[in-house]
């Protein structure tokens, strides 16, 4: 929490400009630190003149993108998840976006309750435009670390789009940084944060997430947002309220003022970008993302191209298997090499952890758990389950994450994919190293199997080596299934 005291001021422009040239110069982490300090002395600041302000305010923003820009790469780049370098820079991420957001919601409910006229449409346009891309900013951070996605945000991101939809000014374009000649505006803001949001972050890790975040911007101009549904409409929204967007499951009353989303048309670009993934090529704006884990690139661009495409598809989702409760406890082992030892019957493997069973399908477990700030699960994490009423261990993996706040800590609730019934540990050699891994289907000759192999593991394309007894098997490469958070399913032949 910063310290509401006022340790710096702004008294005038030259300072303002000092301070901005002080801020362009500092590395990533400690220009927003700084910044925020500056912004801080803003808030609730009556000295100040409500147009002076903002325009310190917006300045202060601008000033600081490029390093609000590099703390996503450096945060997706420390790939170790609970790790304190990883903590701090969502703290100070979060926190900058955080502190911004609020000193626009506290200009945004000024001009509400003044009933401000024309003349400061222009001054309006920027403001909420501004708004909307901070807290668009502090859900992705909200959302990069699973939630919860505070209460407030959506209700001033509804506030700036109502408000600049009132005087008209929805599409009035503006530079929101003068070395880009890049346009902007309200409704192209406000459609980004919507469209994120249309796709469930509770299904998308911190990478997948960025990727997703950069995809939008690709196929932005053929994204929708109506005042009345039809045939495509996929979500909306009551901009008069404070909810998020919803999936459109039925036409929604009248009252309030609605908002209808639909990505069908995005499909089609989506698609002939996923071919080109496919056959090997990544565009160069999304590789930036994943410079740190360029070895599965192409898998995790391929998974994030396919999910968005499932998602704005007009076929609404169909679960395949009734899910029926089935409360009780379970005992989970998260991550792929504790899972590994706890199979091998290592003394120093973790001890499973307990979580609570909520219901059950015929592939998957929805359950929940306390995290706490060290916890290492996320989307894509492996899990080994031993189940209430089993005989032995099952595997899966994190589909769904979401944390929601209650009175004594977060708690995680989770959907977990079954991946198979019978895993078993094993080490394989690909002529390099040794690694534990797991084999998820029995062996036999002339058909494939499939491995769960750490992230980083053996080299991909090459022959490996099982040693699962007296003679090494040789298992010669397939494919590769799946990448997860931890982990990837590589499928092998045995041929013999």
């Amino acid at each position: 929490m910063l310290s509401m005291t006022r340790p710096y001021t702004l008294p005038d422009e030259r300072a303002l400009k000092r301070a901005i040239d002080e801020l362009g110069r500092l590395e990533p982490a400690q220009a927003l630190s700084e910044a925020a300090q500056w912004i801080e002395s803003l808030l609730g600041n009556t000295d100040l003149a409500d147009t002076v302000r903002l325009r310190a305010l917006f300045a202060l923003d601008q000033a600081v993108h490029r390093q609000a820009r590099a703390c996503i790469e450096l945060y997706l780049s420390a790939v170790a998840v609970g790790s304190p370098a990883r903590n701090s820079l969502w703290k100070c991420a979060h926190g900058h976006w955080s502190l911004v957001f609020d000193a626009y919601g506290e200009s945004l409910v000024t001009m509400a309750a003044a009933g401000k006229g024309d003349k400061d449409a222009a001054m309006l346009a920027e403001l909420s435009t501004r708004a909307i891309r901070a807290g668009s900013q502090c859900a992705k951070w909200d959302a990069f670390r699973h939630g919860p996605i505070t209460e407030a945000v959506w209700a001033r991101l509804n506030l700036a789009y109502r408000l600049a939809a009132g005087q008209g000014v929805t599409r009035r374009n503006m530079r929101l940084r003068a070395d880009r000649a890049t346009e902007t505006n309200v409704e192209r803001e406000y459609l980004r944060a919507f469209a994120l949001h249309s796709l469930g972050v509770d299904q998308l890790d911190a990478y997948r997430l960025e990727l997703a975040s950069r995809l939008i911007q690709y196929v932005l101009p053929y994204l929708e947002l109506t005042e009345a549904p039809d045939a495509a409409s996929l979500h909306w929204i009551d901009v008069s309220g404070a909810q998020p967007p919803a999936r459109l499951v039925r036409t929604p009353g009248n009252s309030g003022a609605l908002r209808f989303f639909s990505g069908v048309v995005a499909a089609q670009p989506l698609q002939d970008m996923l071919e080109l993934v496919v056959a090997g090529e990544v565009p160069a704006p999304l590789v930036a993302a994943g410079e740190s884990v360029a070895s599965d690139t192409h898998g995790k661009v391929a998974s994030v191209l396919s999910h968005m495409i499932r998602s704005w598809s007009n076929e609404p989702p169909v679960r395949r298997h009734r899910r029926h409760a089935l409360p009780g406890r379970m005992l989970v082992v998260e991550g792929l090499l504790q899972f590994a030892r706890r199979l091998a019957g290592d003394p120093n493997a973790a001890e499973p952890r307990t979580w609570q069973m909520q219901d059950a399908s015929l592939h998957g477990v929805g359950a929940e758990t306390m995290l706490d700030e060290g916890n290492e699960l996320a989307v894509g994490t492996l899990v080994g389950m031993h189940l209430p009423e089993g005989s032995g261990w099952r595997v899966g993996a994190v589909r769904r994450l979401w944390r929601s706040s209650s009175a004594i800590g977060p708690i995680g609730r989770i959907g977990v994919e079954l991946l198979g019934g019978t895993p078993a540990a094993a080490s394989v050699d690909d002529g390099s190293a040794k690694v534990d891994v797991i084999v998820l289907d029995t062996l036999k000759r002339g058909q494939p199997v499939r491995i769960l192999v750490p992230v980083p593991g053996p080299r991909a394309g090459q022959a490996i080596y099982l040693l699962c007894g007296t003679v090494p098997v040789k298992l010669s490469p397939l494919t590769t299934l799946e990448y997860g958070a931890d982990h990837e399913i590589r499928m092998y032949l045995y041929a013999g």
